[in-house]
Parts: structure tokens; sequence; C-alpha cells
């Protein structure tokens, strides 16, 4: 099966480039919030008992749940981007907003502060869940 990138790919790479700045957002955040609440490395979150545990670890989870569904997100768009460029590269442009959305308010307004963000987020990366099967259909298709 010969390969080649469609000539739109390009799309695909700058969506993958908007989920660096997302996530870099998200970084920043937990810098900051560890500096502001005093949480020393190299606890992942708030011990118990720290007067401002929920504020640090609704950023911190906001991050952590942003990289758990990273990796799978940039694959999917990758593999849909292969027929399918501008659709992937909106889904994943519409995920990487959904995830600052999505941190923004988890940092600012706690756990459900972070529902526009997630629901943005899975416009996002639900039709590209889907998208996947219909691609991996037609390439077996064509062999």
């Amino acid at each position: 099966m010969g390969f080649e990138l469609p000539d739109a790919f390009g799309y695909v790479v700058l969506a993958h480039g908007m989920s660096w700045i997302s996530n870099m957002y998200l970084t920043i955040n937990v810098v900051k919030a560890r500096k502001k609440y005093e949480i020393k490395y190299p606890a992942l979150y708030a011990p118990e008992g720290h007067p401002n545990a929920e504020e640090f670890n609704c950023v911190q989870r906001a991050h952590q749940n942003t990289l758990e569904n990273w990796a799978p997100v940039q694959l999917l768009m990758a593999f849909n981007g292969i027929m399918h460029p501008k659709f992937a590269a909106a889904c994943g442009a519409i995920w990487a907003l959904g995830r600052i959305i999505y941190g923004y308010g988890y940092a600012s307004r706690g756990p459900n502060g972070r529902m526009l963000g997630g629901i943005l987020s899975h416009l996002g990366d639900f039709p590209l869940m889907i998208g996947c099967f219909v691609v991996g259909a037609k390439m077996i298709k064509k062999a």
C-alpha cells in the first residue's frame, strides 16, 4: 500500500501545535498555583489537610486530565487526517480550545467550572473517535 499525506495535512500539524499551546497554558497554571499555594515538588497534589488543597488540586487536575487524553486525541487526529485532514484539524482545534476553557473553568470555579470546556473538548474528540473507524474501514476497503 502506497502512502502519501494529503496536501491539506498541514492543517492537522497546525492543530497539533494548538494542542501544545493548550498544554503550556495548563502547565503555567500549575506552576503559578504551586507558588501561590506553596505546594512543593514532588507532590503531584496538595497534601491532605492543606488549607488550599481544593484550589490547587482543581488546577492540577485540569492539567492531568488533559495529559490523560492528549496522546489518544493526537493519534486520532493524525489517523483521521490521512483521509480527512480539514475535518481532523477542525476537531483537533476544537479540542485544544476546549482544554483551555476546561482548565480556566476548573481553576476559577472548581469542579463545576469545568463543564463547558469538557463539553467543547468532547465536540472535538468524539467525532475523531467515530472518524477513526470510518477511516479504518475505508483503508481496509481499498486494500
